[in-house]
């Protein structure tokens, strides 16, 4: 994730809206079984840094620093729009980041920490966030995704290698959580 950077972006002119040039249905869908995918509200953040932390230890281990992280979403929201499905309670049940245009640096367009809650499982709701942050990145012009998956990760593997994402180890230099090496996935329009 890009969280410094104010780097000049594609797609969008920069006096222009990032969020103004999204088409109205990616701001708001609904999905099969009662659920929504939309914006978070801030008064939401810490609902969505549960979810995350429920989608990422349910059969993953992760570190204290990196659980508090995944809890970081108001500083996160500075950079990144916070997308949340929620169930017909409104409650949130999946979440995905997807980068300001303003904070993307250079032609590769991202998302990161997409999880989907135990209370959200069965649904397809990782495929309808993955499909929805490529169509953003769509949106605001960029045709190469790239993104970075911790290795005991496996099912998301799988999901992004099912929507044409394919690894790229000579990208892999990323170390987090005490030595741990990203994964590298991209994917290119064509």
């Amino acid at each position: 994730m890009i969280d410094s950077c104010h780097a000049p972006f594609h797609g969008v002119s920069s006096g222009e809206n990032a969020m103004e040039s999204l088409p109205e249905s990616l701001l708001r869908e609904d999905l099969p079984d009662g659920f929504t995918l939309r914006l978070a509200a801030p008064d939401e953040y810490d609902a969505v840094g549960d979810t995350l932390e429920d989608a990422f230890t349910d059969g993953c281990w992760v570190t204290e620093e990196y659980k508090q992280g995944l809890h970081a979403i108001e500083q996160r929201a500075r950079t990144s729009d916070v997308w949340v499905i929620v169930n017909h309670h409104n409650d949130v049940v999946a979440a995905v980041l997807t980068p300001k245009p303003e904070y993307v640096e250079g032609e590769r367009y991202t998302f990161n920490v997409l999880g989907v809650g135990s209370a959200g499982r069965g649904h397809g709701l990782g495929k309808a966030l993955v499909r929805h942050a490529l169509a953003v990145a769509h949106a605001y012009g960029y045709r190469t995704v790239e993104l970075h998956s911790s290795p005991q990760m496996t099912y998301a593997h799988r999901l992004y290698y099912s929507f044409g994402f394919h690894r790229r180890p000579d990208w892999e230099t990323i170390i987090v959580d005490r030595g741990q090496r990203l994964l590298s996935f991209t994917r290119t329009e064509y």
